[in-house]
């Protein structure tokens, strides 16, 4: 799945929801970034968790994103440009242009599990991490998600859909022994749960819903049967039938 055009938009507008917000709150509090600390970002979007990294590290600290989308880096440097510490660039998680051991802590959200080679980016984040950096990555077991209300045999074939648009779309059961193989120690992982009872814009489900019926749509489902689905949603809303959940997974380690 490529984040650009569109598919980019929707993104950024499901990262700005309230549940995307107050996970970052959550992200922020166990990576616990240091003033003056150098932090990578890989996958950063439209630097909405960068930015708020580069603030805790204060002007003499560096929050470096990274991310393999020109659309959400441009998006980036205009969310960062205030912030001193923040560098956005262009670039590839699995060849990594950065050091060895330059960085004190590094953060993935939602990105390993799009890359064909997640434990190849796993080396790099290790080779970039100082000796006791920090490393924290989210990933979703998109499986698990849960919709109630729209109709059945709807949701299941955008649910079927949108497992293609991952290459790992059930990573965090994989994740803990490729840190591991990596040299990582200290694994830990903890659930970061969303639940929507509601479908409506403030919400993660409302702009989830769009975003795959557009990658859908781009994979040649039928428009009538993606506007059936995201009306079928609207309707399950009106009735008081909507329900949602989804389970990510926060994963933490330190490198040796």
């Amino acid at each position: 799945m490529e984040f650009t055009g569109e598919i980019a938009r929707l993104q950024q507008r499901l990262a700005e929801c309230q549940e995307l917000t107050l996970r970052r709150f959550t992200v922020i509090e166990q990576l616990a970034p240091r003033r003056g600390e150098r932090v990578l970002e890989i996958g950063c979007g439209a630097g909405l968790l960068l930015r708020e990294i580069g603030l805790a590290l204060g002007p003499h600290g560096l929050a470096a994103g990274l991310d393999v989308s020109p659309d959400q880096i441009a998006q980036a440097a205009v969310e960062c440009a205030s912030v001193p510490a923040v560098c956005p660039v262009v670039g590839d998680a699995t060849a990594l242009s950065y050091p060895d051991a330059v960085f004190d802590a590094a953060v993935a959200v939602q990105v390993l599990e799009y890359i064909p080679d997640p434990a190849a980016a796993i080396v790099e984040l290790r080779r970039t991490l100082k000796p006791g950096g920090r490393l924290l990555c989210l990933a979703n077991n998109w499986t698990s998600t849960f919709w109630h209300g729209p109709q059945a045999w709807l949701t299941g074939e955008i649910a079927a859909m949108w497992e293609r648009h991952a290459a790992h779309p059930n990573l965090p059961a994989r994740l803990g022994p490729m840190l591991a193989q990596a040299g990582f120690q200290g694994i830990r992982q903890l659930p970061v749960p969303i639940v929507n009872a509601q479908f409506d814009e403030t919400g993660f489900a409302y702009w989830l819903a769009r975003l795959m019926a557009g990658f859908a749509a781009q994979e040649g489902t039928p428009k009538e049967i993606t506007a059936a689905w995201l009306a079928a949603l609207d309707a399950a809303e009106a009735e008081g039938e909507f329900f949602f959940s989804s389970v990510p997974i926060l994963t933490t380690a330190t490198a040796p």
